[in-house]
């Protein structure tokens, strides 16, 4: 880990980003952001991952002049695998899902990176990755991984300790204090895994982690549920708003850290982190859908009082939330006021401000992809089942 802060120091316009105090979130606690959308510029964390893996290949004399970089993305790692390919002169072939948005696309390619699309999800652009780095001269750079390939994920997961050293050493140089959670989004689980090995290592006693999915790709919430091995694929489309998240299977890097070491699984429908992308855009804070998972997590326990006991969140709590992009989805911008979402009217609340959420409760929990039962799944250090909550049947 030390390494990875020590690189990281040295690379060009890697600052620090900034950390936020939102201050008191009223019956929750005092709530730290880490604003990664102001990284490198590009808008999200992942070039923390892709220079300092290449960097290593590069120490490792694999890599050579005119070598091509090959990942699978949906959207923030192809562009930090994008990015180091172009500051260290190699090419970038990045394979994406069919679903993946158009500005994702464009700044990928506005970096020199070449987009493959498959005819198929997250997972299937994983097998023609993997497949095109065969080719001489390619290297696979994943934050995925899977059986007999560990090295390069294991040394992304490590670039991401970075950002969490930087957070936690403001927080205790600038505030005197220490976070007692830590909310953590989950695609495959890269950043999650970085994120726990470091607190583990600099914080005792060890702050609570709290992992966050899509309902619509809640791949270790499931496997947690299912009591498997890590392996299985999740239920969902995987075509949730929160598009960075949405992952089919956990990384099995990843999976023992988050199994062993969250307190809670959390699963969030798309209302959630709209509704998050507009609160944090009125504390000057831009981020998007997948970036604010976290403090959308926090948004659903302000309003759930079981999901905020079973997180153990109350006036005493210090949570550190990341911001890992800062990009929201195209309707959201220039003016995230105006964002307009197609829902029943029978959702909405009206005793809610209508400048800050389009959904009621019901609305909140559902998508329209996937009609799921498991809702939040919140267990304990020992596994115990504390509670399950299922959305009602209309």
């Amino acid at each position: 880990m030390e390494d990875a802060v020590a690189f990281h120091k040295t690379l060009p316009g890697c600052d620090p980003t900034p950390l936020v105090d939102l201050g008191m979130m009223p019956d929750i606690g005092r709530v730290f952001l880490k604003d990664e959308g102001q990284r490198l510029g590009l808008k999200a964390f992942k070039g923390l991952g892709g220079t300092y893996a290449v960097h290593k290949l590069e120490e490792q004399g694999a890599l050579q002049p005119g070598d091509t970089l090959t990942t699978m993305t949906d959207g923030n790692h192809g562009v930090g695998v994008a990015y180091a390919a172009k500051q260290r002169g190699y090419n970038a072939v990045i394979y994406i899902p069919r679903q993946m948005k158009k500005d994702r696309r464009d700044r990928i390619t506005g970096l020199g990176g070449k987009l493959v699309e498959v005819p198929g999800d997250y997972d299937q652009a994983i097998l023609a990755a993997k497949a095109a780095a065969e080719q001489p001269g390619w290297h696979l750079v994943a934050d995925s991984s899977w059986e007999g390939y560990t090295e390069i994920p294991t040394n992304i997961t490590t670039a991401y300790s970075t950002l969490f050293y930087e957070a936690i050493e403001e927080m205790h140089t600038a505030h005197n204090t220490a976070p007692t959670h830590i909310f953590l989004q989950a695609g495959v689980g890269s950043f999650a895994a970085g994120g726990i090995t470091y607190a583990l290592s600099a914080l005792k006693p060890a702050p609570h982690f709290v992992c966050v999915e899509p309902v619509d790709a809640a791949c270790f919430l499931e496997n947690i549920q299912d009591g498997t091995d890590g392996k299985n694929a999740c239920r969902g489309a995987t075509e949730s708003v929160m598009a960075g998240l949405n992952c089919g299977v956990p990384a099995i890097t990843a999976w023992p850290l988050l199994r062993d070491c969250c307190c809670g699984f959390v699963v969030l429908g798309d209302g959630w982190p709209i509704a998050a992308v507009r609160e944090l855009y009125k504390e000057g804070v831009v981020a998007g859908e997948s970036g604010c998972a976290g403090y959308a997590a926090l948004v659903a326990a302000r309003q759930d009082d079981t999901l905020r006991k079973g997180l153990l969140l109350d006036a005493q709590a210090v949570i550190l939330v990341i911001n890992t992009e800062g990009l929201p989805m195209p309707y959201l911008q220039p003016d995230i006021r105006g964002f307009s979402w197609n829902i029943n009217p029978r959702d909405m609340n009206s005793s809610q401000d209508p400048e800050l959420f389009k959904f009621s409760m019901k609305g909140m929990w559902s998508t329209a992809k996937l009609k799921a039962c498991e809702i939040i799944i919140f267990w304990d250090y020992d596994r115990k089942l504390l509670f399950h909550k299922k959305k009602k049947k209309k």
